[in-house]
């Protein structure tokens, strides 16, 4: 079996210089900086979205509610109504009977 050949020496990585890293790092910072900016807007945004979506389904609860007792107050009012109609009821039918209108 031949040898393989030998594979070439790679050649040491130099390490940048100390400036070159503050500046990297200061690009990634700020790259950083602004995506959490970003990620806060957005955020607010969403959060300010959700309340105004539950407001909205709170003010049609509201209505709806207001006009249930209304309905409730209107159906009362009816019962109220019937009740002292049909308790005068019995004194009018003897009334009636009693009147001596010519016909």
């Amino acid at each position: 079996m031949p040898a393989a050949p030998p594979k070439p020496k790679r050649k040491p990585v130099a390490t940048p210089p100390a400036a070159t890293l503050v500046r990297r790092l200061e690009r990634q910072l700020a790259r950083l900086a602004r995506q959490l900016d970003d990620e806060r807007r957005r955020h607010a945004r969403a959060v300010a979205a959700v309340r105004r979506a539950a407001d909205r389904r709170l003010a049609s609860m509201m209505r709806e509610i207001a006009a249930l007792r209304h309905h409730e107050a209107r159906a009362d009012a009816l019962a109220r109504l019937l009740a002292t109609r049909d308790a005068d009821a019995p004194a009018r039918v003897g009334d009636a009977g009693s009147r001596s209108d010519p016909v």
